[in-house]
């Protein structure tokens, strides 16, 4: 490879280090106000009323979440249900969005736990995701764990918390979704 190549591969590494070091998990308040408008503090957004991209009616979206969150801190990928949810909500669009789904596998399998079983865990404490787990379902968004993760997790089914599915395997639920026509977006 020429010097250049690698000189510009250099380059780009380290502002991409900067990058990550300056907005670690994008976590700076936004100059907008986030608005909540189905589910009250979860997946808040902002309104982009010229952006591009507008939200279509229709479709159907896997959330496929396999990180945990942080300590207390409610998990990735439900929170970016309700943040579609609430993007479809602040577009007058909620009759109209699309059909979601999240299926929380590896280590975002604690994210479905019981609080009792939650606080036997290396975290401990309640389920932080207890409330949006019972808000998205009451949306009408499909909550699923991978039965496989809880398990091997050390976890019995009867830990899950109510009204998350049990799914055979993340991967048996992936592949059937993605067969029927669901596109995935991965929540690592």
């Amino acid at each position: 490879m020429p010097r250049t190549s690698l000189s510009f591969l250099h380059s780009s590494a380290i502002l991409g280090v900067m990058a990550f070091v300056a907005f670690p998990g994008f976590a700076a308040e936004p100059s907008s106000p986030l608005e909540f408008p189905r589910i009250a503090g979860y997946g808040g957004v902002v309104r982009l009323p010229d952006a591009g991209e507008r939200p279509r009616a229709g479709g159907k979206v896997v959330f496929d979440t396999t990180a945990a969150a942080a300590a207390g801190k409610p998990n990735r990928g439900l929170d970016s249900a309700a943040r579609l949810v609430n993007i479809y909500a602040s577009e007058g669009m909620e009759q109209s969005r699309p059909r979601i789904a999240v299926i929380l596998h590896t280590g975002a399998t604690l994210a479905a736990l019981s609080d009792e079983a939650h606080g036997r865990s290396a975290t401990g404490g309640p389920n932080p995701n207890r409330q949006l787990v019972e808000d998205l379902v009451a949306e009408g968004v499909e909550v699923w764990v991978c039965g496989q993760s809880v398990i091997r997790g050390g976890h019995s089914l009867d830990d899950v918390l109510p009204g998350i599915k049990v799914a055979y395997s993340a991967m048996i639920f992936n592949i059937n979704r993605q067969a029927d026509g669901w596109s995935t977006l991965g929540v690592h």
